[in-house]
Order: structure tokens, then C-alpha cells, then sequence
């Protein structure tokens, strides 16, 4: 059985290496990403709303977050109607990048 086992490894081996190759090449070289697309469905994202809590309260972050969801507007549309942070305020709490913990440059 150990000659039919090792065959059969060996051909799976294949078939996976040949899948990941076709991956790479069909799927993932030459991808760009669409750098607006990213950005604007980064603004419509709630759970952002975290970095806001700890300064403007939990309640007046939930209630913003519900009236962005409620009326299809950003977070940051949504806060700045709500008075309860001003725009560069807002800019400075709720930058993704620093968030994630990479604060990196934008590339």
C-alpha cells in the first residue's frame, strides 16, 4: 500500500502546487487596488465609531453610528450633523491606519 499512498501524495502535491501557481498568476499578479472604492467603503464603516466612544461617550457614539446606518451617511457626516465633535477632531480620532496599529504612510 505504501507505493499507491506515496503515488497518491505525490499527485495531490501537484495538483495543489499547480493550483497555487495559476492562483498567483491569474489572481493575484498585476492586482491593483482601487484606492477610492477602499476609501469610501471605509467611511461608510461603523465599527470605526469604537475610536469615538472613548472621547465624545458611548451613548452619543452609538447614537451617531445608528443615525449614520439609519440614514445612509458616512460616520463622519454623521457625527459632524450631530455637533458633538468638530471636523478635525474627528480626522485626528478616526484614522484607520493608526488603528490597526500600523499608522503607516498611505502605500
Amino acid at each position: 500500500m505504501r507505493p499507491i499512498i506515496i503515488n497518491n501524495f505525490l499527485h495531490s502535491s501537484r495538483i495543489l502546487g499547480d493550483a497555487c501557481n495559476k492562483l498567483r498568476r491569474f489572481s493575484v499578479e498585476e492586482t491593483r487596488l482601487n484606492r477610492h472604492r477602499i476609501d469610501e467603503m471605509l467611511g461608510r464603516s461603523l465599527m470605526l465609531v469604537t475610536a469615538l466612544a472613548p472621547v465624545i461617550g458611548y451613548d452619543k457614539a452609538s447614537t451617531i453610528a445608528e443615525k449614520a446606518n439609519d440614514q445612509g451617511l458616512t460616520l463622519k457626516e454623521a457625527a459632524l450633523r450631530s455637533g458633538a465633535i468638530d471636523e478635525n477632531r474627528f480626522d485626528e480620532i478616526v484614522d484607520p491606519r493608526t488603528m490597526v496599529g500600523h499608522g503607516g504612510s498611505g502605500s
